[in-house]
């Protein structure tokens, strides 16, 4: 079978951000909670609580809501500000072990990368590890709009375009570490399937992460529990 791109996710699949990303949140968060400080969210006060939460709600504005206790017009400003913060924030995540080398592996079918991180602060992070030559498509937040965000396909739909590879008959891969993410590409093959292209996709859950796709209600075509076991699957993929 062959491939004709290769979508990630970027938070939790190609890096660690955890640590980064809670101290952003933080930063966000006052905004709208002043004293913060001394009413700090159980989600942000550990690395394994911030892990859970994220895995809990289905996306990150149930995250803000449910978690933190925004409204839902708070939580339309935070979006705002979660790009600006994420670049004054200049802590670079840690790449999970070996991705660099799956990344190069795979570097003969087109990668792309569909996130809700900011895509200048994930192109300056690839850069750093000397991979961004591997990936021809990075939408982030701030390139759809805010009801545009995973599961909503959108993300995944222009970074496809981006790759500008032809549709028909094709094979798209989609990895990502949460049961949104999975949704997000199988929305995504619906939406092609109702423009009458017979695209599959197929989507691969970055277990290595911590999360657990056998208590989700949408499960993953294939999990991947250590990052080497991507490539492995790629070929399972390829040799079908």
């Amino acid at each position: 079978m062959k491939i004709s791109a290769i979508l990630w996710d970027y938070d939790g699949t190609l890096v660690n951000s955890v640590k980064k990303n809670i101290e952003v949140t933080k930063e966000v968060l006052k905004n709208f909670i002043p004293d913060l400080n001394n009413n700090l969210p159980k989600a942000l006060t550990s690395v394994e609580n911030y892990e859970e939460a994220n895995y809990k709600y289905k996306n990150w504005r149930e995250l803000y809501k449910f978690a933190y206790g925004l409204t839902d017009e708070q939580i339309d400003d935070a979006g705002k500000l979660w790009s600006p913060y994420q670049l004054k924030d200049t802590t670079l995540p840690d790449m999970f072990d070996k991705m660099d080398q799956v990344v190069k592996k795979l570097s003969n079918i087109k990668q792309g990368i569909c996130s809700q991180n900011c895509s200048k602060n994930i192109y300056n992070t690839l850069k750093y590890y000397n991979v961004e030559k591997y990936f021809h498509s990075i939408i982030g937040y701030e390139d759809i709009s805010n009801t545009e965000q995973k599961p909503n396909p959108m993300g995944f739909l222009k970074c496809v375009e981006k790759l500008d590879i032809p549709l028909g008959d094709s094979t798209l891969v989609y990895i990502g570490n949460h049961q949104e993410d999975t949704i997000f590409g199988k929305n995504a093959e619906e939406f092609y399937k109702s423009q009458g292209y017979n695209t599959k996709v197929i989507c691969i859950s970055a277990s290595y992460s911590g999360n657990t796709p056998r208590d989700w209600n949408v499960k993953p075509d294939f999990t991947a529990y250590l990052t080497t076991d991507i490539f492995d699957i790629i070929n399972k993929i390829l040799n079908d």
